[in-house]
């Protein structure tokens, strides 16, 4: 069988969420594992069960391919039109997307770094060259690496640092790009549980050059139903939902999304005030271990540095593995290092173990 040329130096992308990797090399049961390598929301679920439930039945007649009633949902849930949305069976189906669709090969994709490595993965599958540029360019206003490309990829709030850019300074990048003929791509996976008001998806009909990436698993914590959305201009989003795999998502899923985005107000506001009164908690506690420094953050992850304790973060994992708690080591993210880790936010009581499990990793107790 032949292949592009390009899958012959392609690996699997680095991610968290392996607990049950991680149980069957341990031995233990997957509940007896403390995952804080995945970020999802980390208070009270909401109950679909009806909703799933309901949805059952459609499973015996093909979704809507043009999913009106999802379309809609997400329209309210983001304030633009269902015009404007793309669904995706997650967010990363929509980075796939807009690779296939805009690159040919040779062209460059923009990618400050460190941040989420699906860019990079999606768009050498078809034949980009990456261009490596350091995510403080991007807050300095250092746009001038972007000429000559094709894509710049933004994720906001940043994985794996949860640093969230105000609404004016990803504007003033994407009005350049536009000047540059250089795409947009703003992935705001994360920005529910940090600060909506920051989005720039009402700004897709204002910049034909911009397209938004949105995820429901994080801000609703459903890992395991694929979800998302990307949000452009009208004709942008007509192309892309011409090009999109048919009945991308299942009919059940897309219920179930309708259900979350409409339920979603006040659910997302006691979350993200969670979210901030743990976060700040959490970095509190951990300023006091010694050797661990946490970096400042806005969303429901952050990173911590172990620098101090004489180890390199895969060390410092294993270590952490004895204690059966899962963190995020960051040594595969270009241009971080390999002493930093990145903590999910999760509940006080799993909080307190975790920061009981770092003082013992870093030989504090």
């Amino acid at each position: 069988m032949r292949f592009r040329k390009e899958l012959s130096d392609i690996a699997p992308c680095a991610h968290g969420g392996k607990a049950f990797e991680i149980a069957g090399r341990l031995g233990v049961k997957e509940g007896a594992l403390l995952d804080f390598s995945v970020n999802l929301n980390p208070y009270m679920p909401l109950d679909a069960g009806d909703v799933l439930r309901q949805a059952h039945d459609s499973v015996f007649s093909y979704p809507d391919n043009q999913y009106k009633r999802f379309r809609e949902s997400a329209a309210r849930f983001t304030s633009v039109h269902a015009d404007n949305i793309i669904p995706g069976n997650g967010s990363t189906e929509i980075i796939r997307l807009v690779a296939e669709c805009v690159i040919d090969r040779g062209d460059i994709v923009s990618i400050p770094c460190p941040t989420f490595g699906e860019y990079e993965q999606q768009c050498r599958l078809f034949g980009a060259a990456i261009r490596y540029v350091r995510y403080s360019d991007i807050i300095n206003k250092n746009y001038w690496h972007l000429d000559g490309c094709r894509i710049v990829f933004l994720c906001n709030p940043n994985n794996p640092d949860g640093r969230l850019l105000p609404r004016n300074d990803v504007e003033s990048l994407i009005e350049y790009c536009a000047g540059k003929d250089v795409i947009a791509v703003v992935d705001e996976a994360f920005i529910d549980l940090a600060d909506p008001e920051q989005s720039v998806a009402q700004l897709v009909d204002k910049y034909e050059n911009l397209l938004v990436m949105r995820s429901l698993t994080k801000c609703f914590a459903i890992p395991g139903l694929r979800l998302g959305f990307g949000i452009a201009n009208k004709a942008s989003a007509e192309v892309l939902n011409n090009a999109r795999l048919t009945w991308n998502l299942d009919s059940i899923a897309a219920e179930a999304g309708i259900y979350y985005m409409d339920s979603s107000d006040s659910y997302l506001d006691v979350s993200r005030a969670y979210v901030k009164r743990e976060r700040e908690w959490l970095a509190d506690a951990i300023n006091g271990i010694q050797g661990i420094k946490p970096l400042p953050a806005s969303a429901n992850y952050f990173l911590i540095d172990v620098a101090g304790t004489g180890r390199i973060s895969g060390e410092f994992a294993e270590r952490m593995l004895q204690e059966h708690v899962i963190v995020r080591d960051c040594s595969s993210f270009s241009m971080l290092g390999d002493t930093y880790l990145r903590l999910a936010v999760r509940t006080r009581e799993e909080n307190e173990r975790l920061v009981e499990a770092l003082r013992k990793a870093a030989g504090s107790s």
